[in-house]
């Protein structure tokens, strides 16, 4: 079991993304208090529904599917709902032992049972043991402001971690793209319109050029000052490290890097490290670098406290739509997955800038 993807959230972005990642994440959460902090999730909500034949859900433990009328018409749902059952059928084929627990429908919206597709009708997960959702929705749940539906919603997680670990355990065979290739979507023919494809991937930086990742940060030195920016981040992301480097150095501003080496220092250190070497602190959050290390809570609250009176506070620059943790989860965060590369430039020179550093910095997510 890979405990990066320990369970994958097959959702539809148009049904409602800020209420879809608060529950990807408190389910996270709680799964992390029973299971370790080094076990994640996935969100799914795929740009391009083909991707689903690479994505996680080829090899996450465990499938969330949020249906709704739009995940029944969508086809990426439709690809990642087979794929699933195709690595479960072949499970049990092979073991003998039934794969229970490892597909979990969730009504988000309610569905006429007219709509429900027959091969969602005729699985045996269908409609699992959260069938008292049907009525209303498990989006209405997490959208009332009723302390009884609250109270409700978390007892729903908390059940929902304890399936998740125990199905996670079942060991489910990672399916080869060439198998996921020859899978038809179990449903929809349409691709329910989503955000624009993130800027640039990991392996190609944003930008018009394709800079190699480097093992090591670029040389540099950035004296501490107004115009001098430290970067944090893990190695993974070097691709995006570097394209920030460039267009801070464009706007003026003298740069240095700062890789998080997460197998030698803790998080804390490493952005102490990174803020005491310029006068602005910019962090790259992403997957990698939320998954780095078994992080406690408590530490992404020590690494990014409120600094002291006059001084800049972070900015948060996120290349992908992972879900934060959750003392950081309402930071102010500019997200260049979905967003525009002209526009993502403007917003990290602005959020870097003096004038960025009067804004308010109230919490929620630049889109």
């Amino acid at each position: 079991m890979d405990p990066a993807a320990f369970f994958y959230t097959s959702c539809v972005r148009a049904d409602g993304w800020h209420a879809l990642t608060r529950f990807h994440t408190d389910l996270e959460y709680q799964l992390r208090i029973q299971e370790g902090f080094g076990v994640s999730g996935v969100l799914g909500a795929l740009m391009d529904p083909e991707s689903a034949r690479e994505s996680q859900v080829t090899r996450a433990g465990v499938m969330i599917a949020l249906y709704s009328p739009r995940y029944f018409g969508d086809r990426g749902a439709g690809i990642e709902w087979a794929v699933f059952r195709s690595r479960m059928r072949h499970h049990e084929d092979t073991t003998g032992a039934p794969a229970r627990g490892c597909l979990i429908p969730l009504c988000w919206k309610p569905v006429p049972d007219a709509r429900v597709p027959e091969a969602v009708r005729a699985s045996a997960s269908y409609p699992g043991a959260f069938e008292w959702l049907r009525t209303d929705g498990l989006e209405a749940l997490t959208a009332s402001g009723d302390p009884a539906a609250e109270e409700r919603y978390y007892a729903l997680v908390e059940q929902l971690a304890k399936i998740i670990a125990e199905a996670g355990h079942r060991e489910l065979e990672e399916m080869d793209v060439a198998d996921a290739l020859a899978l038809d979507a179990a449903f929809g023919s349409e691709v329910v319109p989503q955000p624009r494809r993130p800027v640039g991937t990991r392996s190609l930086a944003p930008g018009t050029r394709s800079p190699a990742p480097a093992t090591t940060p670029r040389p540099g030195t950035a004296e501490p000052g107004a115009r001098s920016v430290a970067i944090s981040y893990v190695g993974a992301d070097q691709p995006w490290a570097d394209w920030v480097e460039d267009v801070l150095k464009d706007g003026g501003y003298r740069v240095v890097q700062h890789r998080w080496r997460a197998s030698r220092e803790a998080l804390p250190d490493a952005v102490a490290r990174a803020r005491s070497d310029a006068g602005r602190l910019l962090v790259l959050f992403s997957r990698d670098y939320f998954g780095a290390r078994s992080t406690a809570p408590t530490d992404w609250e020590v690494a990014f406290a409120e600094p002291d009176a006059g001084s800049p506070p972070p900015v948060f620059v996120q290349i992908d739509t992972a879900p934060r943790p959750l003392l950081v989860r309402d930071s102010h965060v500019v997200m260049l997955a979905g967003s525009d590369l002209a526009a993502s430039v403007r917003r990290i020179l602005d959020e870097v800038s003096d004038v960025g550093t009067r804004r308010s910095r109230g919490g929620g997510t630049s889109l």
